[in-house]
């Protein structure tokens, strides 16, 4: 599923004509209070939002009148990614611009772009319209990881976006100081949600054919459904490697299918799988758009890529802990969801605003934010500036993952009563 807001690299080409958004502060208001009461609180069920004031004090100090600031948050879950975006921007920003997902915007582009809303594929004049506002004192928002990965416990590899938009707006900005300001927030459950996993366990198992775990504890019903559904795609895809390790078995069938994948498409050469991965995508997308009539190969190649993508996110550098937290568990049965389980228009629904497993808890920090060397981002060759870009794209990344990791510190003894044993390990 195409994320609600992401952080493609904003100056690239554009698929139609950029409509500017037409901010309406009135209704941005209002959505700001029905979103927080009827949705991040109702349908949602944040219960609470641990958001202390240093880490707003550190939030607004880089977002203000004052400021050119490009906000980025972490994008682990879908759904609720725009609604606490929303509520940061209610609290700290509140004529804030957020980047989305085209598709969003065209969906609804009266209301969309009257609550700030910038398309994706705007290329150049989205970078102008982003670059002005922020100049303005306003704020913009973009989630530089792009899709949602349901790994709640990782920050992923960044897009340059954020920061190539921050280095033109401080070409621009005669003086005025220009951040990146990194946001991070993991969702906790603050209650028992075991029979709701069950629950969510039995209906993918019957969506996709898989045996029924009915009468297995937790983790082992998950341990049966992951094992299961891999044999399933394996067999799909005409694979099967005879390797008894669970993760050993994923990455030689992701490794396959990449593979068999790179020997078709001519894709810039790569280091690592998630960028083969991503570039193989949009090479099968272009391929599918400009082909004449529909082909069968190339709607199996796009289901490859899709499986490979999948794969990616019960990885074992994330999931071999000791123990499984019902966090764990729950955002790999939504990944789950949303990659398979998308017939029917309940499925659609679902996918596009995921319904929680119980009441939930929201910390949000927020690392100290990047300010931007005008120097740096002006003078040098095209080679330095670059580097420049990268350095601040691993910087956010680094100030994200360490105030992550030092969220789940601090909830640990709230979170491992309700953990599980890791039968993966």
């Amino acid at each position: 599923m195409e994320n609600t807001l992401s952080c493609l690299a904003p100056a690239r080409a554009t698929t139609r004509e950029f409509v500017p958004p037409k901010p309406n502060r009135g209704l941005m208001w209002a959505l700001g209070h029905v979103n927080r009461w009827m949705v991040l609180r109702g349908y949602l069920r944040v219960q609470h939002l641990d958001f202390p004031r240093a880490d707003r004090e550190r939030l607004r100090m880089a977002v203000n009148e004052h400021t050119a600031a490009f906000i980025a948050p972490n994008h682990p879950e879908f759904g609720t990614d725009w609604m606490l975006d929303k509520e940061l921007s209610m609290l700290v920003a509140p004529r804030m611009a957020s980047w989305a997902a085209h598709a969003i915007v065209r969906s609804a582009p009266g209301f969309w772009l009257r609550n700030n809303l910038i398309a994706n594929n705007g290329g150049a004049a989205a970078t102008e319209y982003s670059v002005e506002w922020a100049l303005k004192g306003h704020g913009v928002l973009l989630h530089p990881e792009g899709m949602v990965h349901w790994t709640a416990d990782r920050i992923h590899r960044l897009f340059n976006g954020v920061a190539e938009l921050a280095c033109e707006a401080a070409r621009r900005a005669n003086g005025q100081r220009v951040f990146i300001a990194p946001v991070v927030w993991k969702l906790r459950y603050n209650e028992d949600i075991s029979d709701a996993l069950h629950a969510e366990m039995r209906f993918i198992e019957r969506e996709l054919a898989l045996g029924s775990g009915d009468g297995m504890r937790i983790e082992n019903r998950f341990h049966n459904l992951q094992d299961n559904l891999l044999a399933k795609q394996m067999k799909l895809f005409g694979y099967a490697p005879d390797v008894s390790d669970f993760f050993a078995r994923q990455e030689m069938f992701r490794a396959h299918l990449v593979a068999d994948l790179l020997s078709r498409y001519d894709v810039e050469a790569s280091d690592s799988i998630d960028h083969a991965i991503t570039r193989l995508h949009r090479a099968i997308s272009k391929q599918r758009k400009s082909a004449a009539s529909r082909s069968s190969l190339l709607d199996m190649d796009a289901k490859k890529v899709a499986e490979a993508e999948r794969l990616g996110g019960f990885s074992r550098d994330v999931y071999s802990t000791l123990r499984l937290s019902q966090e764990q568990i729950g955002e790999s049965l939504k990944r789950i969801r949303s990659s398979l389980v998308r017939r029917g228009f309940a499925n659609a629904i679902h996918n596009f605003l995921p319904k929680p497993y119980g009441h939930r808890t929201a910390h949000v920090r927020v690392p100290e934010p990047i300010a931007i060397d005008t120097m740096r981002a002006s003078a040098g060759t095209e080679r330095e500036r670059a580097a420049y870009v990268q350095a601040l794209v691993d910087a956010a990344k680094m100030r994200m993952q360490q105030r992550l990791d030092a969220i789940n510190t601090e909830i640990a003894d709230l979170v491992t009563p309700l953990s599980h044993p890791n039968p993966f390990v």
